[in-house]
């Protein structure tokens, strides 16, 4: 667990709440750059630095699927621009984007797929420093193999006690298709080709093979 003082992930009701303290820098296009022909499961790994979890490690695939609705297999198809974050009780408070990662070929283990859905699973992710999508490309690489733990993205609608909300909960994916959150920040899994296996949002890699991340594995990083 990395420790950073600019940005806080905090596991909260099930999915997963950012709450930034730098500013902030969205796009309106989605990557279409290629990534760079060699790979390191390290480039994974560093991916989210800046961020800070506050969470109770899980021991076991088995205990991540008790506290997700969906558990997915599929393959990175890209990352996208998500959703805006903001504080609707300050007009000067800069928003928070997400990214969106869209798995192509899903397989849900554990749980259904929407009627209707369109052959992908849109993820929301956390986004720190803002960045452009372009910046995942090689972190989450296409083509890369995914076991992801998932629970319905929040809506984002005001509530008692927080004072944060999103602009447009329906943005990140086409219309009428389902968005997730993963369970916990090690409810993300990739492997690319023979690498490492890579939980990228706790910036952790293990030797083994990715489908032992699966509920009936043994493989989890802490």
């Amino acid at each position: 667990m990395r420790t950073v003082t600019r940005t806080r992930l905090a596991l909260i009701g099930g999915s997963l709440v950012l709450a930034s303290l730098f500013s902030a820098c969205t796009s309106d296009q989605a990557s279409t750059t290629a990534p760079t022909k060699t790979y390191s499961a390290q480039q994974s790994v560093e991916q989210f630095i800046g961020i800070d979890f506050d969470y109770d490690p899980l021991a076991s695939p088995a205990a991540l699927a008790k506290q997700s609705l969906f558990v997915v297999t599929g393959t990175i198809d890209r990352v996208q621009e998500g959703r805006n974050q903001i504080v609707p009780k300050n007009e000067n408070a800069p928003g928070i984007s997400t990214i969106v990662l869209v798995l192509r070929d899903p397989k849900f283990v554990t749980g259904d797929s929407q009627q209707g859905n369109d052959g992908f699973v849109y993820i929301e992710l956390p986004n720190p420093g803002q960045q452009d999508s372009d910046a995942y490309r090689d972190g989450l690489r296409a083509g890369s193999a995914v076991v992801a733990y998932l629970v319905p993205a929040a809506d984002g609608a005001p509530s008692e006690g927080v004072d944060t909300a999103i602009a447009d909960p329906k943005a990140g994916r086409p219309s009428g298709q389902d968005l997730f959150q993963p369970a916990g920040p090690q409810a993300l899994v990739l492997q690319f080709e023979d690498e490492a296996v890579v939980w990228p949002l706790i910036g952790e890699k293990r030797d083994g093979r990715i489908e032992d991340t699966l509920p009936d594995g043994d493989l989890i990083a802490p």
